[in-house]
């Protein structure tokens, strides 16, 4: 039900996702603030927005704010040509960086402080590594049976804890890429996914990341976290880089552009967990969303939970006993990358289009955290 608090996701675009490289990815060549100014013009242009009645922009990102300037959100108004009327901040919540700035920019239009906002997210991996300049104090690791910031020794727990065998995760993993390339072929990326310019002569415009492989060659894969374990290079989320941005607005904004928006966004939670058992951060978090919401999982039609790894999108989903015909129906992360900033908002944006698709009222994007955490945001359509 619209109410005069009601806040809506217009529209959105993305880049196309790009391999975390500094010489092989397609990204390589541009700088992430460079990246985010051609995403957010892009979108501005497609949606024929003021940028005078732009309130602020909310940016989810990890690591370029530290390397570009600090607060990355502001700097890229001012690179974009936008209004220096615009604020910007820079939110970093590690892997749900952008849905959490999706959940904020919510309650600020939701408030009355705002009344139109850009959300966005963006990582470049190929330029910043993910092990940049860390220093974690060596207490933090006390009475924990290994360094819990490596994500690949949690998913490796999560195998053993939940008995999630390799060939069940390969499995997914030829799932997710296949579900990608049927999305991919029927046209449904192709008002997702703008075009960005590298050169005069060189133009990006397709992911990079995904592949069509069968389990007998995936199986072929050795580990890479764990001798004899059973995470590998292909059954986890790729290190990468991309950008994305949404508008999201109030009730009155809406009808002064009379746009047809693709979902009303709801309600948003955030949990805490052992952080050796991050990758379960979904299943907490949305079982709280549903508290708040009073619905029940049934009532969910789709849900885009991101694929860090295979094994914990496997176990959420497993945990939460979702029907997998409702789970990333157009393939997930360990097809795609995540470029870490960038993913929530990218699932936010996915998750409204294959709602407004499959014409869906309520659907849910969720994220594990790095450090144990969980965010989960709830969209619907009427």
């Amino acid at each position: 039900m619209t109410s005069n608090n009601s806040v809506y996701l217009v529209d959105g675009v993305r880049s196309p996702i790009g391999r975390g490289h500094p010489e092989k990815g397609i990204l390589a060549s541009i700088r992430a603030d460079e990246l985010m100014v051609q995403v957010v013009n892009a979108l501005v242009q497609q949606t024929n927005v003021n940028p005078d009645q732009i309130d602020d922009f909310f940016l989810g990102c990890v690591g370029q704010h530290l390397e570009q300037g600090k607060n990355l959100a502001r700097l890229v108004v001012l690179l974009a040509g936008l209004p220096k009327t615009i604020p910007g901040v820079t939110i970093n919540r590690l892997c749900a960086s952008s849905l959490t700035a999706l959940g904020l920019a919510t309650d600020s239009i939701r408030s009355g402080t705002n009344r139109m906002a850009l959300v966005g997210g963006v990582e470049h991996l190929g330029h910043v590594p993910m092990t940049a300049a860390l220093d974690y104090h060596p207490m933090l690791f006390e009475n924990y049976p290994f360094q819990w910031t490596n994500m690949g020794l949690t998913a490796e727990k999560l195998s053993v804890d939940y008995h999630i065998n390799r060939f069940e995760q390969d499995e997914f993993t030829q799932q997710s890429n296949q579900r990608y390339f049927d999305a991919k072929s029927s046209g449904f990326f192709d008002n997702e996914i703008v075009s960005i310019q590298l050169s005069d002569e060189t133009v990006a415009s397709e992911d990079q990341e995904p592949r069509l492989s069968d389990t007998e060659k995936l199986a072929q894969l050795k580990p890479v976290f764990m001798e004899n374990g059973t995470i590998t290079a292909a059954n986890s989320s790729g290190i990468s880089d991309g950008g994305c941005v949404s508008l999201i607005c109030n009730q009155s904004v809406l009808d002064e552009y009379q746009w047809e928006p693709l979902v009303e966004i709801d309600r948003y939670a955030t949990v805490g967990l052992s952080p050796d058992e991050m990758g379960l951060g979904p299943v907490p978090a949305i079982k709280k969303l549903l508290k708040i919401t009073g619905l029940k999982l049934s009532d969910i039609g789709l849900f885009e939970i991101n694929e860090a790894f295979a094994v914990q999108a496997l176990v959420c989903q497993k945990e939460l006993g979702i029907d997998p015909e409702k789970l990333n129906i157009h393939g997930g992360a360990v097809a795609m990358g995540h470029p870490l900033g960038m993913t929530g908002i990218r699932l936010a944006l996915t998750l409204a289009r294959s709602m407004a698709e499959k014409n869906v009222k309520y659907g849910i994007a969720s994220l594990c955290v790095g450090h144990g955490q969980g965010v989960a945001i709830l969209l619907r359509r009427d």
